[in-house]
């Protein structure tokens, strides 16, 4: 059976895997899949995995995807790899067992020196709501915090609680350490 993983860092789960062939796009498309069952049906008498990783996935590649993991070819075994279970249509989630590898990312030094630029890398890694919680968890562990800005990860806490706008409750966390103490 196909697997699906959902990690917060493709690249850093590509790293640690072997694979017959890992095809890494920012967004799969039509013509990868066309590749990819290339790829698939060269006859070997040996299992292969083959990993598809990606952090969006075309409507278009993802049902042609969906034909190939129903009725993969013999000896081969498909690993879909992305940064979110929604990124991928519920066809494909309901014929692959779902894992979840979550890295500890290393937040230390750019919390401490918080520069624009490593405020808009957190706006646009499209973090899912649990992986935002952790990531306020990780400010209040590693940052000194005035009265003020923790009010306001605690209100964001509970914000996220209630679907609010992620990546403007993550906007407000953000610009809050930023201003001066």
């Amino acid at each position: 059976m196909s697997r699906a993983i959902i990690t917060n860092d493709i690249d850093k789960f590509l790293e640690k895997i072997k694979a017959y062939e890992v095809i890494r796009r920012d967004e799969l498309k039509v013509d990868d899949i066309a590749f990819i069952k290339q790829k698939a049906y060269i006859a070997d008498k040996n299992k292969r995995l083959i990993v598809i990783a990606a952090e969006k996935f075309n409507i278009y590649a993802q049902n042609a995807l969906l034909k190939l993991i129903e009725e993969p070819p013999k000896n081969i075994e498909f690993l879909i790899v992305t940064n979110s279970k929604y990124s991928l249509l519920d066809t494909i989630l309901s014929r692959v067992f779902i894992e979840k590898v979550i890295y500890q990312k290393e937040h230390n030094e750019k919390l401490k020196i918080l520069t624009n630029e490593y405020i808009l890398e957190i706006l646009d890694s499209k973090k899912e709501k649990e992986e935002i919680k952790e990531f306020l968890y990780d400010i209040v562990k590693q940052k000194e915090l005035n009265e003020e800005q923790m009010e306001i990860i605690v209100k964001s806490i509970k914000m996220l609680e209630l679907n609010l706008d992620k990546e403007s409750i993550l906007a407000l966390v953000m610009l809050s350490l930023k201003v001066k103490k």
